[in-house]
């Protein structure tokens, strides 16, 4: 009863504007289940059966000990989420009732009253249905069904014909579902595949015709405003026009013209005077645009965006030396210089608005001007990128493609449509300034021995090369608007480390450190024309360990703390950087090793960041791997899973104050 007057009580607010479009969230009042049983528990949305579960008890909080281990069985079930919703006279007068799912964790059936009115099978995707055919006055059940991802990912790759590449995850069914690559585990973090209601979910009520999505852009000194309808109801596109504001200033309105593209433009010195710089090269003003459509007086519909006078470049021209790979602003040449970002949290839901402004605030306080959003996490939310428009951070955003995919047929045309949800919501920012195709994946197939690993020979190894290389070079670049194609790389590194060829072409991941076993002044020697990834790995300190393992276990050597460690190469790196790059013995206790771990780790970012600096103008950007930490293991990270800045920290931080 509670939740009919809360929900009937939204709505009588909107009587007197019964045309205008409506949100109501819907992320209250939800229960779930493990399919199969009778147990329906309270469940919070947004989040995961894993955090469920937590709250109830039901599990171990898996972020401590080797709990990890035994909540891997919940990915092999099916678990259902549902809630009822009581619904109004007044909600039912508008014409268009719209179900939308901001993220959906992953492969869902989403049911009203008993009938099945959509499925999902992407979590980077958005997805909405039409409700109003079976919404009924009074109450109605909304349920959601989530099947268990390995088993749907096992149907997929049966379905292919070909087991993909899947170094990182057991089970081989990471690359046929569209989901955050780190969940299978990487070598930064622990396997947690979760499922649910990752992202907030809202009915949307409208009347006549709504705004689908707006553009701005900028020319010379003109600044184009187009808006692009969804009409409900037919010929009301004579009686529409639109409105824009520039922080509160009326700045262009007008009639809509059927049948064409509405577009308006101002002199761009009258509403965004100001060029746009990145950190350190000038300031970085942002204007707000809101878009208005109106049907007479009467509000329809409304959004906004923002706005700056931006100019960027990303060059990888030939020149003398090879093929420079270079950032530009306003014809500016620009050194990058700053990190690469992995989800801060294990669990996606879990990440906060906050959580990810904070790691712009890292950012900015070690005086960095650009990110990479790693291809194996999660697309970032708009609070992120409005926290890199104004404090200057330039956004290199990955598409989220960290494995070879089955690229064609129903998962490509899936992939095609989160690709261009996500770019164009990107590209609106004025601090993005480059799209990548995938991680590593180029290189990997020519040169990480696949082919033979996984048996892929003859016509299986030319349709998965192929169809691969249709999606990073022409359907990314495609999802794009016309005006970013030369703002694109298909892949990330361009060039391979470990010979000459490779530092005079394009970006570099240089893990001769770590992964080859060089000393850290192999750094001075490897330096590219754009050091995209590189890095050494330190232990977060001893008082975060403390948290989440227990006491007994805190001792050089334990069980629990060797757990910790994912990488192949276990801790044998660190131990060997101690002796080599600080002379100094092996510390006989934990708290002597993760101290030493983390002054080696400084030293070896001081003297990569130093390398890479006094190469300029041959390289033009280093980018270290990485900032920060989804869990509380050791890894490459500068910033700790809790925000804790290693030693390292301060080391980029000295660096990257150089002139």
């Amino acid at each position: 009863m509670r939740r009919w007057l809360g929900v009937a009580g939204m709505i009588g607010l909107r009587v007197a504007a019964l045309g205008q479009e409506v949100h109501i969230p819907l992320n209250e009042g939800w229960s779930f289940m493990q399919a199969g049983k009778e147990d329906w528990r309270s469940a919070e949305v947004p989040g995961v059966v894993q955090t469920d579960l937590l709250r109830h008890g039901l599990i171990p909080d898996f972020m401590k000990g080797s709990n990890i281990d035994s909540v891997q069985w919940i990915e092999n079930e099916d678990w259902i989420y549902r809630r009822t919703l009581f619904v109004a006279d007044t909600l039912l007068h508008h014409e268009h009732l719209d179900l939308v799912f901001k993220g959906l964790d992953t492969f869902a059936e989403v049911y009203l009253n008993d009938s099945l009115i959509g499925k999902a099978d992407n979590m980077f995707r958005t997805w909405e249905w039409s409700m109003k055919p079976l919404l009924k006055k009074g109450e109605n059940e909304l349920k959601v069904i989530f099947r268990s991802p390995i088993k749907e990912g096992a149907k997929l790759r049966e379905a292919y014909g070909i087991q993909l590449p899947h170094d990182s995850d057991p089970s081989g069914v990471s690359p046929y579902i569209r989901k955050a690559a780190y969940q299978f585990g990487w070598d930064f973090c622990p396997r947690l595949v979760t499922s649910g209601i990752w992202k907030e979910v809202e009915l949307r009520g409208w009347s006549g015709a709504r705004i689908f999505d707006v553009l701005t852009t900028h020319s010379g000194d003109l600044v184009s405003f187009m808006v692009f309808p969804q009409y409900g109801t037919k010929g009301i596109e004579k009686k529409l026009k639109y409105e824009v504001e520039v922080n509160g200033q009326r700045v262009a309105a007008a009639r809509n013209r059927p049948g064409h593209l509405w577009k308006l433009c101002a002199k761009r010195s009258d509403v965004i005077p100001d060029r746009w710089f990145p950190a350190g090269h000038g300031s970085h003003a942002v204007q707000k645009v809101i878009y208005r459509m109106l049907k007479g007086k009467e509000l329809l519909s409304e959004t906004s965006m923002p706005l700056a006078w931006t100019d960027h470049q990303f060059s990888a021209r030939s020149d003398s030396i090879g093929g420079e790979f270079t950032a530009y602003s306003h014809a500016r040449l620009l050194f990058a210089k700053g990190c690469n970002l992995v989800p801060p949290d294990l669990v996606p839901s879990r990440i906060t608005d906050s959580a990810w402004v904070a790691q712009v605030s890292h950012m900015q306080r070690a005086g960095m001007n650009m990110v990479r959003v790693w291809a194996g996490g999660v697309y970032p939310p708009d609070a992120f990128l409005s926290a890199c428009d104004t404090a200057g951070i330039l956004v290199w955003q990955d598409y989220m493609v960290a494995n070879l995919l089955p690229a064609e047929g129903r998962f490509l045309a899936n992939l095609k449509e989160e690709a261009r949800e996500q770019a164009r919501r990107i590209a609106k920012h004025p601090s993005t300034i480059i799209f990548c195709g995938n991680n590593e994946l180029r290189i990997a197939w020519h040169n990480w021995g696949w082919q033979e690993r996984y048996g892929l020979h003859g016509m299986d190894s030319v349709r998965v090369i192929d169809s691969n290389e249709r999606l990073w070079t022409r359907e990314f670049r495609h999802s794009l608007w016309s005006n970013w194609s030369d703002r694109y790389t298909a892949t990330s590194p361009m060039s391979n480390w470990g010979n000459e060829v490779g530092l005079k072409y394009g970006d570099l991941h240089y893990w001769g450190v770590w992964h080859g076993d060089s000393a850290f002044s192999s750094f001075k020697n490897n330096v590219g024309r754009f050091v995209s990834e590189w890095g050494f790995q330190s232990y977060p300190d001893s008082a975060l360990l403390a948290k989440y393992i227990h006491p007994d276990s805190l001792y050089l050597g334990s069980p629990a703390v060797a757990r910790l460690q994912r990488s192949y190469k276990t801790d044998r790196p660190i131990w060997e950087a101690i002796e080599r790059e600080l002379g100094e013995e092996r510390p006989t206790t934990l708290g002597g090793f993760i101290e030493a771990s983390q002054r080696a780790q400084a030293k070896a970012y001081q003297m990569a960041t130093d390398a890479h600096l006094d190469a300029r103008p041959h390289c033009m950007g280093t980018l270290l791997w990485q900032l920060n930490d989804c869990w509380p293991g050791p890894s490459w990270s500068i910033i700790d899973y809790e925000g804790n800045p290693k030693p390292a920290y301060e080391a980029v931080k000295k660096a990257f104050a150089r002139p």
